[in-house]
């Protein structure tokens, strides 16, 4: 089995590339059929905040390159050297680490487990999973789980969600008296409103373009909903705003921030975007009274948290790399495992042949000694003629490495 994949992440690009390179919902399913076809191989796209990630059954890594390159309209000069390419056991270590939440910007987060089952469930439905791929993420997950329940790596309080609390408590204090606006109503968003909602941070708002998505996940924390559109006359009554949404321009802008702190006589306003490509336009953060945080200024904050955890770190690290021994050395011996079969089955069909021409001489009278005498020594001429050739050739062509696994094979002594 072969397993190669090549991407980038928060560590090998930044944001600016990262955003053009997000594999939107609607896109998704064109992308990973427009792929198996051109590579013939099994394929899986894993696209998030933080990453981009391509894993194919194939080892073509220059035409995958190109293929991603024109797809998101990116000149193939300015992408390489932002990516990363691993091969096998590196690709299952890379994937087992990035589904442990130890790749990602909020070391021990959550999240990516479930967008990389999604990834798989993705891939089955246009049928680019394959055998291998399956095989392959299915030991990946039960890595990740493994990690999970034997390490402390996610237990320490450094979740975004903790860390966006951290950042507006240094700017309101710990006051409960904030007005939260929540935009989009996605997985990240539910879990962000169900800490805060937990933290006594109880007026939270939901702006959802769909109103019964809205509601759904109001009702859950306590919140009230709108639709998205009353963001553009209601967003100066709110502190905080984090935004997490699919959309592939920015939903606020910079004039209706600039409105908003008018508006609020210039109260200061905590600004979160945690989208990919970003729902806040950049400038918005040149304006006064206004902090404005991405997903990669939350991650700086919470390295500070991240000492505590170097020793879970390392259990985990040790624990993927005994699954990845033990992985691959199954693959191993499900490579070889046909030649085992065909090993035996040859030694079979010599024995059954034997045996038959001794019934024979059985049938004619012979004695029995004799006969077990000429089995046996058939039998040994037979078995010793393929490793006798070999040792043979080798010796004619003075390939001593040849000869050195012979003997190791054989247990000959000199």
């Amino acid at each position: 089995m072969q397993i190669q994949l090549i991407g980038l992440n928060h560590k090998t690009a930044p944001i600016k590339l990262r955003e053009k390179l997000v594999f939107a919902n609607d896109m998704l399913t064109q992308a990973l059929l427009e792929l198996k076809e051109k590579m013939s191989s099994d394929i899986l796209i894993l696209s998030t905040c933080n990453r981009t990630e391509i894993y194919q059954s194939a080892s073509d890594s220059k035409t995958l390159i190109t293929w991603l390159a024109k797809f998101h309209n990116i000149k193939e000069m300015n992408l390489k050297p932002h990516l990363y390419t691993f091969k096998n056991e590196a690709a299952f270590s890379h994937a087992c680490r990035v589904a442990a939440g130890l790749d990602s910007m909020i070391l021990g987060e959550t999240q990516i487990l479930g967008q990389m089952k999604q990834a798989l469930k993705q891939s089955e439905f246009v049928g680019g999973q394959g055998k291998n791929i399956a095989i392959f993420f299915q030991k990946v997950f039960e890595t990740a789980k493994l990690v999970r329940t034997k390490t402390g790596i996610g237990a320490s309080s450094t979740t975004v969600a903790s860390t966006i609390l951290k950042v507006a408590d240094k700017i309101y204090g710990k006051s409960n008296n904030v007005n939260i606006l929540f935009v989009g109503a996605g997985e990240m968003t539910e879990l962000c409103c169900k800490y805060f909602s937990a933290n006594n941070k109880k007026k939270l708002t939901i702006a959802n373009r769909s109103i019964k998505n809205g509601m759904a996940l109001a009702k859950k924390v306590g919140g009230h909903p709108i639709l998205i559109g009353d963001i553009h006359h209601t967003m100066h009554s709110f502190d905080i705003v984090i935004s997490s949404t699919s959309s592939q321009l920015p939903i606020i802008g910079l004039g209706m921030i600039e409105k908003a702190i008018r508006l609020r006589k210039h109260k200061p306003m905590l600004l979160i975007d945690l989208a990919i490509p970003r729902d806040i336009e950049p400038e918005v953060a040149e304006l006064d009274d206004i902090f404005l945080y991405t997903f990669d200024d939350l991650a700086k904050i919470t390295e500070k948290n991240i000492k505590n955890r170097e020793k879970e770190t390392a259990k985990a690290e040790l624990l993927i790399q005994q699954q990845c021994e033990e992985f691959m050395s199954h693959l191993q011996q499900k490579t070889v495992a046909p030649y085992i079969k065909n090993l035996n089955n040859k030694f079979e069909q010599t024995r059954i042949s034997e045996v038959k021409k001794m019934e024979k001489d059985l049938k004619k009278g012979v004695p029995v000694e004799q006969v077990l005498d000429k089995l046996s020594k058939n039998l040994t001429k037979k078995f010793l003629h393929s490793p006798t050739k070999a040792l043979n050739d080798n010796a004619k062509h003075k390939n001593l490495d040849g000869i050195e696994f012979l003997k190791k094979l054989f247990n000959l002594k000199d």
